[in-house]
């Protein structure tokens, strides 16, 4: 694969030394350390084919210009493959104070960036449950998770591939949920994030977060790898 990466042009100046997979992998990408003798990237090759990679990647370029986000430099959609800055740091499931902090305004600003297009739905069963609330449409990133939260020169979001028009509740309830806040640090995390929030609101968008991810990752198990939770085909398996 090494060789095949030599062929881009942002590798013109430089010498490429090794290609290593990552110790941790996600569930949509194999992610791979490239070093060159200059600099160090991130290479993504896709496993999902129904991605909007080219949203992707201006999405991730509007987070690298607010600092929430990894330098993007190539897609190349015919190989499938992503080339980012590589950014070190370490995922953390367990958040300080501090952290929470840091999460809170990470989100708030990536909740402000003018940002258009089609809203993302939820699957029809749910729908019901977010009726009676007011729609608060801004850029989320839909996949608050662990593994996509990392702590490094302050905090950076990775694997944008779900990122879209939606509601910010689905993300402030991703956060609660995946870093088990109890009821004093959610308040803490709802105050740094320093917008108004309504409580019975994020209170669904847990339930809602919680059922989402339970079926997804019982068909992932299963070996059924199905769509993201956020996309309305997400019960109908991909075999």
């Amino acid at each position: 694969m090494i060789e095949a990466l030599r062929q881009y042009d942002i590798f013109d100046e430089e010498v490429l030394l090794s290609l290593h997979l990552l110790p941790s992998q996600g569930y949509c990408n194999t992610n791979y350390k490239l070093k060159s003798d200059k600099r160090t990237y991130l290479v993504r090759k896709f496993r999902l084919a129904d991605r909007d990679r080219a949203a992707e990647f201006r999405v991730q370029q509007k987070a690298f210009q607010y600092k929430i986000g990894a330098k993007p430099l190539l897609l190349d959609q015919e190989a499938g493959i992503m080339i980012s800055l590589f950014l070190p740091g370490s995922h953390k499931e367990k958040l300080q104070r501090k952290e929470i902090r840091l999460l809170a305004r990470a989100l708030r600003k990536l909740h402000r960036i003018p940002f258009g297009g089609k809203a993302m739905q939820l699957p029809r069963k749910l729908r019901h449950k977010i009726y009676p609330f007011n729609k608060e449409l801004v850029l989320c990133h839909n996949d608050v998770s662990v593994k996509n939260i990392l702590f490094t020169r302050g905090i950076k979001l990775i694997d944008w591939e779900y990122a879209g028009l939606g509601e910010r509740y689905f993300d402030l309830a991703s956060a609660c949920e995946e870093f088990g806040f109890d009821r004093a640090a959610e308040r803490y995390f709802l105050y740094c994030y320093g917008e108004k929030i309504n409580d019975a609101k994020l209170q669904v968008y847990k339930e809602i977060y919680a059922i989402l991810y339970k079926e997804w990752f019982e068909k992932l198990e299963k070996g059924e790898l199905t769509f993201h939770p956020h996309d309305e085909a997400c019960t109908v398996s991909r075999r």
